[in-house]
């Protein structure tokens, strides 16, 4: 009984953080156009380094 509600625990804080990184926490953007993901392979690198210096 123990094993089990560890175990949903376990399984829906996993399902919590994957649905807040992917979906509530982008960085207040207008749209899913303005950001970059960078999980996708279309991504230039040489853009990802140009918005990290301006970041700073």
């Amino acid at each position: 009984m123990i094993a089990t509600i560890i175990l949903a625990i376990v399984i829906f804080s996993g399902v919590g953080y994957i649905i807040y990184t992917r979906f509530i926490k982008r960085n207040h953007a207008a749209g899913c156009h303005d950001c970059d993901d960078l999980g996708c392979p279309l991504v230039d690198p040489v853009k990802l380094k140009q918005q990290a210096h301006l970041k700073k």
